[in-house]
This record gives C-alpha cells, structure tokens and sequence, in this order.
C-alpha cells in the first residue's frame, strides 16, 4: 500500500492542507523550511524530549518527523519527503487529535493515510458545527484542527470540567486584590506548594516608581495571607516560580534598560538561599526576535536534576515588530546554552480566534493530560478585552470566568497544583473592563 501511495503522489501532488486552501498564512509568510513549526510539534506531540531537540538540527527535526509519521501512518516515506515542513507538522497534530480525542486508535491510524486523517476531521467537523463539508474542505488542516478543538474541548469529559471549574471563580471564595503584610500590591502572583516555613511561596511585583517594578517573594499558609520575605530584583517583574528537588527555579522578565527588556533564570539550591537571594546559577538571556521586549516567562518543563545537566523549556513572549506582543518558546541547556524558536502555531490559531491584540503571559499545567491558561487581547491598547484562553499549547478556547460582580477582563493567568486534584488559580484583573472591589491580582482555588 505504502508504494501504491507514492506511485499516486507523483500523478496527483496532493497532500491534504497545502493544495486545500492557498491561503496559508504560515506557508506564505515563511519559506518552505520552517525549524519553527517542526521543533514545536516535536515538543507538543511528545515525539522528542526537549534534550533531543535541543540538540538537532533542522535536516534532524525534519527526518525525525518524517520517520515518526512514517511510523504512524499509511503514507510511504517518499510521499512524506515530498512535503512542507508545515504539512507534515499538520499530519502529526491531526494525528494527537485522534489518540487523544480516542477517536482512532493507535493501529487504526497506522492503516490510515494523511489524506484518510484529513477526510476524517472534516466529516467529524460537520457533524458537530454548522460548518458544510464543502466549506471544510475548503479549509486547510490547522484552521480544520481548531475548529475540532473548538468543540472537543466542551465534549471531553476531562477538559470540559476543567473549564467549568475555571469558569466558577464566584462559588470559588475568590480573594481579590491581594496584598503582602507590608501592604504592597501583589501583581502578576505565581506561587508554588512549597512546605517549608511556608506552606506556599509566591513571586510577585509592585511598582516602586513610574515603569519601576521589583520582584518579590513571599510565604503563605492560607494563600490569603502572605508575608514578604524579600527582594528578588530590581527593575524585575512577571516572575514564574517551580520547586527543583529541593532547590527552586525562577524566571522573570526584567529591564536594566528602559525598553529593552529580556529574560533572566535562577537557579537557587535551597530554601534558604531562595529566602536571601543568594542564586547558584544566574542566566540573563539575550534577546532573538525582538530589540523591545522579550519576557513574562512560564517554565513549562524540567529535564534533569541538577543544573549543570539539564534542559529547561520556558515560554515567553516577544514584542514584535514593535506592533504586539507574539508567543515563542525556548530550551536552556547546563543553565548555559540557550535556543529559541517563534510558537507560529499558537500565535495564529489564537489569531484565528479573533484576537488581534497582544497574546502575552502564559501558565501551563498537568491533569489528565497537558495544558495551558493563555492571555490574549481583543483589541490592542484596550485593557477591557483582555482574556484568558484554555488550551493544550496549540489550540486553544476562550474561558469565561464568572465573579460574584461581573468582571469581565482576566490577564496574566497563573496555575499550580497544591493537592492531587486541586489546583491554585491566580489572574491579574485590571481597571478597566471590571468591577469596583474586583480589580487587582485574584486568587481561587480549583478542585477537578
């Protein structure tokens, strides 16, 4: 069968996606060659660890993908080598839809080809939105990916209760506007069950002067009453904080220079050393894609147990163009060698949803399966259209949080878990768009 396909392809020279609609933005905004796309379906497909990646070169992620489709499905090798480096990252993503939606199993979808993948989402698609076949085949294979997560992730008994739950902040005993004991706003709060002198530890910034923030971290019992342990940087802001063996990691966005701001990591081995700011390892990242602004990190993944050998996936945002801020993610290896790719798939399937804006801070976590809390703009410079997307990293919906009030505008969402099924939600509530008495950094607490 492998060898009839590739006879086929030579006649037909279509693959499903590319020659469906030829308004793909990210093959024609990219040349052919596209290393971003295959290190992130790489990473999001689970296919390579991020030492693998780390370590490949783009003919190495091309070849990889190539070997796992072929693996995977019915299409022989010379077929696949014939495609974008985009198609093939759309074949595997369609391909996580299916297992993970236990829609095909593993076997089934290895007696399918790519184009009987793509039939199969399109059919699916129509039976469950208002959209034709007609209309779907008109369509390419990521626009047809978002629209079966559009309605998977309300129809998925797992997701659709981690959206009801985040949905519930009012039945939630929500806590608004937090504050330190030294009575400092807590802004853009992410914390970590800790269980030292603290039960929870969070990393946090206020403002000390105009566009001056300093990052602090503090401790909690109650996660409503926290005490300021100290400074954690100055001309530092939109931390992220994770517990390492008994060490703790923390990423933040910092600006040394007005307007240029960039990333900077710490490793720090124990409680205490975290408590003086006394780091182990220290890494300032330069910026890749954009001279304005590169930051509001997320650690996404650890591999390894010490610093010296390791490899560290962080997310992060650019300002592109000096237009909006733009998702893209990266691996710090021994907390030396850093590299970086652009996240183009989030970036437009979270454009396609009709956020024009800034798509800024992110907080990923795990349950049942991988997932992240996403910020997004509406509209740019609009503060009340600020949102907060769930999501698996690549596709994504829009929750619709309900406070006792009625705010409206969520931002800098943060997560982590406390128990084996709760989980501690933070989000930065601004002025506009949202109601007196709920406005500032929001704490709640989720069982799923």
């Amino acid at each position: 069968m492998k060898y009839l396909m590739c006879i086929l392809f030579v006649f037909s020279l279509c693959f499903a996606g590319c020659s469906k609609e030829s308004d793909d933005p990210l093959q024609e905004e990219v040349p052919a060659k596209n290393e971003n796309v295959l290190a992130k379906t790489l990473l999001y497909t689970d296919w390579a660890s991020a030492a693998t990646v780390m370590s490949m070169s783009y003919v190495d992620m091309r070849n990889t993908l190539i070997s796992d489709l072929d693996s995977r499905c019915e299409d022989a090798p010379s077929f696949l080598q014939q495609m974008d480096d985009v198609d093939l990252c759309w074949g595997a993503m369609m391909y996580k839809f299916f297992l993970d939606a236990d829609i095909f199993s593993a076997q089934q979808l290895a007696d399918m080809t790519l184009e009987e993948y793509r039939t199969s989402i399109i059919d699916l698609n129509a039976t469950k939105t208002v959209f034709s076949v007609s209309e779907l085949q008109k369509k390419n294979n990521i626009r047809n990916l978002s629209i079966a997560y559009s309605w998977w992730f309300y129809q998925n008994t797992s997701s659709k209760q981690k959206i009801e739950q985040l949905n519930n902040v009012a039945i939630a005993e929500p806590s608004f506007d937090m504050k330190d004991d030294k009575g400092r706003v807590m802004d853009v709060l992410r914390i970590v069950k800790a269980d030292e002198s603290y039960t929870y530890l969070g990393v946090y910034h206020s403002m000390a002067s105009t566009n001056e923030f300093i990052l602090y971290l503090a401790g909690s019992n109650d996660l409503k009453n926290w005490i300021n342990i100290t400074e954690l940087g100055d001309r530092s802001h939109q931390g992220d904080i994770k517990k390492w063996g008994n060490g703790y990691i923390v990423a933040n966005e910092q600006d040394p220079i007005q307007g240029s701001n960039n990333i900077r990591v710490r490793y720090y081995a124990s409680y205490v050393d975290l408590a003086e700011d006394k780091p182990t390892n220290d890494k300032t990242i330069s910026q890749t894609f954009s001279n304005l602004a590169e930051g509001t990190p997320d650690i996404r993944k650890i591999e390894g147990f010490v610093p010296s050998s390791s490899h560290i996936v962080i997310g992060y945002h650019y300002y592109d163009n000096g237009i909006r801020d733009q998702q893209a993610f990266g691996i710090l290896t021994d907390f030396s060698n850093w590299r970086t790719w652009k996240d183009e798939v989030s970036n437009f399937t979270i454009q396609e949803m009709g956020y024009k804006g800034n798509i800024g801070g992110r907080s990923a976590f795990s349950h049942d399966g991988d997932y992240v809390l996403q910020e997004a703009q509406i509209t740019s410079g609009d503060w009340s259209s600020w949102r907060i997307l769930f999501g698996n990293g690549a596709f994504y919906c829009t929750l619709q949080p309900q406070t006792p009030l009625g705010s409206a505008s969520f931002a800098n969402p943060g997560i982590t878990p406390i128990e084996s099924d709760k989980f501690v939600v933070t989000s930065f509530l601004p002025s506009q768009g949202n109601r007196s008495g709920e406005i500032g950094e929001l704490v709640y607490i989720v069982q799923f």
